[in-house]
């Protein structure tokens, strides 16, 4: 089964979010074939550690978070391509973030489960585990 972490689920993976992924998640993140993250995963990061709004506890910055975590947990970046900006466009108004619209389009694109705490995820009919 392939995977795919939105930001938070990154963060919580790397320890720098307050919510914890289960034991069970954690389990068959270990047992995936392919873990997925986002490159706007990196975009969002950076923004929020920029703004002061994210601690990055020992990593200077969100690059270097983000080049220990992918190789630490043997994730895959996805680019981001025209069509999945545009298929983020087009998705339903349930969640107005950008990068979760982003992340939402790849998921549903390629039939990824979504690793996320955000419950409203799944109202768009991909599979979603926290």
């Amino acid at each position: 089964m392939a995977l795919m972490l939105d930001t938070c689920g990154l963060l919580s993976l790397a320890g720098l979010a307050e919510k914890r992924l289960s034991g069970d998640t954690l389990n068959r993140i270990k047992a995936a074939e392919t873990v997925y993250i986002s490159a706007c995963s990196l975009f969002e990061i950076a923004i929020k550690h920029k703004k002061k709004n994210l601690d990055l506890g020992i990593f200077p910055d969100a690059r270097q978070l983000w080049d220990k975590a992918t190789k630490e947990y043997d994730l895959t970046e996805l680019p981001i391509s025209a069509d999945t900006f545009f298929k983020s466009v087009s998705l339903p108004d349930h969640h107005a973030d950008p990068f979760d619209r982003i992340i939402i389009a790849q998921a549903a694109t390629m039939n990824l489960t979504l690793i996320t705490f955000d419950p409203l995820l799944g109202n768009y009919g991909i599979a979603v585990m926290a």
